[in-house]
C-alpha cells in the first residue's frame, strides 16, 4: 500500500521506539492460507452482510493520511478519502458501514478469516494478490514518484540517475515491484514498515531517495523544505476494493456501486475534497462532478489553534486504560497458570509433567506475535470447520488477553519452578515429621515461601507485559502505542506523540512497581521477616 504500513510491536521505523517484529513467518503464512481455504468454503457473504445490516470494511487507521486516519482536530474521529468511499458504498448496498481495524499487513488474513466483509485501504491491484483475493474495478489510479533531499534535486532527476543508490520503500507496497521491474537490484531496495520511515531515512542520508505513490509523496514531502519531489512519475497502478474469491455476488454488487459512484460524480467529488483528483482518474471512467475545494486535512494543514492537546491527552489516556486492562487481566492469569504449570512439572504424573514442560518450551520458543496471529485468524476457520463459527470468532481484546496470559504463563512457570526448588529439602522433611502430607506441605509451607521469592521476578515481568501489550495492535486493538502513532502521523508530530506515550508507559510502570513492592512488604509481614536494606 502506498500509504501506510503499520507499527508492529509498537515501533515506528525511522524514530527511536520499541523494536518490532515485522513479518509473519512463512510457516504461519502457510497455516493461514490453509485456514483461509476452509473459511472460503462458506457461502457468499453478501446475504449475511445484508442480514446483519452492516458492511464491515477493513483498514489500518495507524497508516496515515489520506486513506483512513485520526482527525488531527479530533483524534477520536477517523477521516480519509477511503472512509468516505466506504460510507457511500455501504449506503448504496443498503447497509451501515462499520470499520474493522488491524495491521495493514494482516488485513487480508482478517478478510479470509471472515473478520470483515471487504477491504478498502490502498490495496494495489497486483497479480500476486489477485491469486489470493478478488479485486473490484479500480476506484483510484496512481503513479510512482521519487523523493530526494533538497540539495540533491539537480543531481537525482530520474530513477536512472539513482543507479547504484539505495532507495527506501514501504514494506508490502507496489513500489518494490516497480523498482525491481526497472532493474534496481534487490540489495538497493530498503524496506520499512512505516509510511514515514522512507522519508525520514532519506533526510538522514541513510538512503539517497524514497519511492511512494505520487500523492503520498506530495503529502509528506510537501511539508518539509529539506525534501524535493522528482517531477517525473512512472509505473501507474490502481487501487481496488478487496473481497474473498468466494464472494462473487458481493463483488458484483460492489462493482455496480462503484460504477454508479464514478458515473454520478460522487467519487470525483470525494477525490477533489482530498486533493487527489487528476486527469488520470478520467481514464477509469470517473466523472469529476461539480468543482469542490480541497479540505485542510487533505493537504495536512494543522489546526489553526495548534494541536488540540486536551483531546489528544484524553485519547491517549483512554488508550492507556486499554493497555492497563490488558495487563491487569492477563498478568494474574499468567501468574497463577504459571504456578500450576510449575507444580505439574515438578510434582505431577510423568505424562502431565512432560506435557506441561513441552508447553513451556514451545510457548517460550515462538514469538508472541505469531501466537496472536495464529489464535486470532485461525479460530474462525476452526469454528467454520466445526460448524460453530460464531462461537470461536472471539473479540480481539479477548484474543489479546488470552495470548498475553498464555505466553507469559510459560515464563512465570520457570520463575515459580526456580522458587519452589529454592525451598530447602529440610522443609519437606520437617513437614513430613509433623504429619503433613505432600499436598499439605506444598500448599501450606512450600508455596507461601516460594511466592515471596518469586515476587521480584514476577513484578519485573509485569513491567514487560505492559510494553508487550502493544503487540495486540496488530489485530486492531487500539492500545496506547497504536493510538499515539496514529495521531502522530496524522498531525506530523510522531516524536511528540511518542514522548507522550512514553510518559504514560512510565506512569503505568511506576504503578506496577509500587504494587509489587506493596506485595513484597505484605509477604514479609506475613512471614515475620525483616525488611530488606533500603536501596
Amino acid at each position: 500500500m502506498g500509504a501506510a504500513s503499520r507499527p508492529t510491536s509498537g515501533g515506528c521505523s525511522g524514530y527511536p521506539a520499541i523494536d518490532s517484529i515485522n513479518r509473519v513467518p512463512s510457516v504461519l503464512a502457510a497455516f493461514l492460507a490453509l485456514a483461509a481455504t476452509t473459511v472460503a468454503a462458506a457461502n457468499d457473504g453478501l446475504a449475511s452482510m445484508r442480514a446483519a445490516g452492516v458492511m464491515r470494511w477493513g483498514c489500518d487507521i495507524s497508516g496515515g493520511a489520506p486513506f483512513a486516519f485520526p482527525d488531527p482536530s479530533d483524534p477520536d474521529r477517523v477521516i480519509g478519502f477511503e472512509v468516505e468511499i466506504a460510507e457511500d458504498l455501504a449506503r448504496r448496498l443498503g447497509v451501515r458501514a462499520e470499520r474493522y481495524s488491524a495491521d495493514w499487513l494482516a488485513l487480508i488474513d482478517g478478510l479470509e478469516a471472515q473478520r470483515c466483509d471487504l477491504l478498502i485501504n490502498g490495496f494495489e491491484v497486483t497479480a500476486d494478490r489477485a491469486r489470493v483475493v478478488a479485486f473490484s474495478s479500480p476506484y483510484f489510479r496512481y503513479a510512482q514518484q521519487l523523493v530526494v533531499r533538497a540539495e540533491d534535486r539537480d543531481r537525482f532527476t530520474s530513477l536512472a540517475a539513482l543507479a547504484g543508490s539505495p532507495i527506501a520503500v514501504l514494506n508490502g507496497s507496489a513500489s518494490i515491484e516497480s523498482l525491481r521491474t526497472a532493474g534496481v537490484p534487490r540489495s538497493l531496495i530498503v524496506e520499512y514498515d512505516d509510511s514515514l520511515a522512507p522519508f525520514t531515512e532519506t533526510l538522514l542520508g541513510r538512503v539517497d531517495a524514497c519511492l511512494q505513490e505520487s500523492f503520498i509523496a506530495r503529502f509528506f514531502a510537501g511539508h518539509d523544505e529539506r525534501l524535493a519531489l522528482v517531477e517525473q512519475t512512472f509505473d501507474p497502478g490502481e487501487y481496488g476494493v478487496v473481497v474473498r474469491k468466494s464472494d462473487g455476488t458481493l463483488l458484483a454488487e460492489v462493482n455496480a456501486a462503484l460504477s454508479a459512484m464514478r458515473a454520478d460524480g460522487t467519487l470525483g467529488r470525494i477525490l477533489q475534497r482530498w486533493g487527489l483528483w487528476n486527469d488520470a482518474q478520467r481514464e477509469l471512467g470517473t466523472e469529476r462532478g461539480p468543482e469542490v475545494a480541497a479540505i485542510p486535512e487533505a493537504i495536512g494543514t494543522p489546526p489553526a489553534d495548534g494541536l488540540p492537546w486536551s483531546l489528544i491527552l484524553w485519547s491517549l489516556a483512554r488508550a492507556a486504560a486499554m493497555t492497563a486492562l490488558l495487563t491487569v487481566v492477563s498478568m494474574p492469569i499468567a501468574t497463577f497458570a504459571g504456578l500450576w504449570l510449575a507444580i505439574a512439572i515438578l510434582h505431577g504424573p510423568k505424562p502431565l509433567s512432560r506435557l506441561c514442560h513441552g508447553y513451556v518450551l514451545v510457548t517460550r520458543g515462538t514469538p508472541l506475535l505469531v501466537q496472536i496471529f495464529l489464535l486470532y485468524y485461525s479460530l474462525p476457520a476452526l469454528g467454520t470447520w466445526l460448524g460453530v463459527p460464531e462461537l470461536l470468532t472471539w473479540n480481539k481484546v479477548v484474543v489479546g488477553i488470552v495470548c498475553l496470559a498464555a505466553n507469559y504463563a510459560a515464563y512465570e512457570a520457570e520463575i515459580h519452578r526456580a522458587a519452589l526448588q529454592a525451598i530447602p529439602r529440610s522443609q519437606w522433611d520437617a513437614a513430613g515429621a509433623l504429619g503433613f502430607t505432600p499436598r499439605q506441605t506444598l500448599r501450606f509451607i512450600v508455596i507461601p515461601q516460594s511466592w515471596r521469592l518469586s515476587l521480584p521476578a514476577i513484578i519485573n515481568d509485569l513491567n514487560s507485559l505492559i510494553k508487550d501489550s502493544s503487540l495486540v495492535s496488530m489485530i486492531g486493538v487500539q492500545e496506547l502505542l497504536a493510538v499515539a502513532l496514529g495521531i502522530g502521523k496524522a498531525s506530523f508530530a510522531v516524536p511528540s506523540m511518542l514522548v507522550a506515550a512514553a510518559a504514560f508507559y512510565l506512569v503505568l510502570s511506576l504503578l506496577a512497581d509500587w504494587f509489587g513492592h506493596s506485595l513484597e512488604r505484605r509477604a514479609r509481614a506475613v512471614q515475620a521477616l525483616p525488611e530488606p536494606i533500603p536501596r
